[in-house]
């Protein structure tokens, strides 16, 4: 069961290159996700070098860790934060967030302020104990103190997001995009919670004394199973929300219709920097993308470098029309713009509908008379 630790780490590293790798569409909050999946990782890894009995080879890695670990409810609370929000600014109050953090750092300059030996009897404990590993004494607060502080404030910052993500999940709840986003903040939350009092349930089990609530030791088999379950979906859910990787849109600025008229906000609508994918668009139809046969709306949004649901939002927000129609539209143009030059009198109509992209003659034709109100025999004509 322990290679599952090494897998959970393996895919909360993958997933945080992912996301600091893609050209997302909201950087902050994907800067938070890609930093709690690190620590994640970091959190996973470790427990695989301690339970596989590997920690003799990696000494090195045991302690420094505590800080990254006492920090983990801070990317996840930002997180939340700024994508409900749709902005982060600090405020002072944050500072309680670091509560652990700080512990965490007085604990580490104890140790090392001590003889080398000290440290090391730690670790020599560690690797010939590893199921008590967590009664170790580090200054202010044994290993088990401090892991059941980082979640104790993890469950209490969770909490007191619920009336944020409650109102948040009823902003355009039927909107496409938005359901995708309140999945997987419902699920991602669902897990991290779920996580944290399993997690906490064990710490104060430790700290009370061996089996203090009476369960049976096939109800704690079970519940580490689902702790591992858990730790493993939290891996690869976003592998089922793909969307994230990129980041997400902004969708609550839609309710206020108050703000519609503002440039600026249209422009930051959905999270899009509309600027710049004007600029990637103009570019496209340049190169000529528009007129290629199958050139669909998921081959515009991998040149755009944004999802395809991402695209056809920005096509809607800027255009006023879908994708289809805008390509359409270009096509039908080119095709004029040929025939006004006499393009037919040495070529056929099939030269023709290939030039403008068409996948066949009836396409063409149904196209042009749609957006043109008259048929492509009259205007070749007139």
């Amino acid at each position: 069961m322990n290679f599952v630790f090494l897998l959970i780490a393996i895919f909360g590293l993958i997933l945080t290159a992912l996301i600091l790798l893609k050209k997302d569409v909201n950087k902050l909050p994907q800067q938070f996700l890609a930093f709690f999946y690190f620590i994640f990782s970091l959190y996973n890894l470790q427990t695989y070098i301690i339970t596989d009995g590997l920690l003799t080879q990696f000494r090195w890695f045991y302690f420094w860790p505590l800080l990254p670990y006492s920090i983990i409810t801070v990317p996840i609370y930002f997180y939340f934060k700024s994508v409900m929000d749709d902005k982060f600014i600090w405020k002072w109050q944050y500072l309680l967030l670091f509560v652990p953090f700080i512990i965490s750092l007085i604990d580490i300059v104890i140790v090392f302020s001590k003889p080398a030996s000290y440290y090391n009897q730690i670790v020599e404990n560690a690797i010939n104990f590893p199921s008590k590993r967590f009664s170790a004494q580090y200054g202010l607060l044994s290993l088990n103190e401090h892991y059941s502080l980082r979640h104790l404030w993890q469950i209490i910052y969770l909490l007191s997001l619920i009336p944020w993500l409650r109102k948040f999940l009823k902003i355009n709840p039927n909107d496409k995009l938005k359901v995708i986003l309140n999945r997987w903040l419902l699920l991602f939350y669902s897990a991290l919670i779920l996580m944290a009092f399993i997690t906490l349930f064990f710490g104060i089990e430790r700290m009370l004394g061996l089996n203090t609530f009476n369960i049976s030791a096939t109800s704690l088999y079970r519940l580490q199973i689902i702790l591992l379950l858990v730790l493993l979906l939290i891996s690869i859910a976003p592998l089922y929300f793909p969307s994230i990787l990129y980041g997400f849109p902004k969708n609550q600025l839609l309710i206020s219709s108050s703000i519609s008229n503002d440039t600026n906000v249209r422009e930051r609508i959905y999270g899009l920097d509309n600027k710049e994918l004007q600029k990637s668009l103009t570019r496209i139809e340049q190169q000529g993308a528009f007129l290629k046969p199958g050139f669909n709306l998921k081959a515009c949004a991998e040149l755009l470098h944004v999802p395809p649901y991402h695209t056809a939002y920005f096509f809607y927000q800027t255009k006023g029309i879908s994708f289809t129609t805008y390509r359409n539209n270009i096509r039908v143009e080119k095709a004029k713009q040929l025939i006004d030059s006499g393009f037919l009198e040495s070529n056929d109509l099939y030269t023709l509908v290939s030039a403008c992209g068409f996948s066949s003659k009836s396409d063409f034709e149904k196209t042009f008379e749609r957006l043109t109100t008259t048929s492509y025999h009259v205007y070749k004509l007139g």
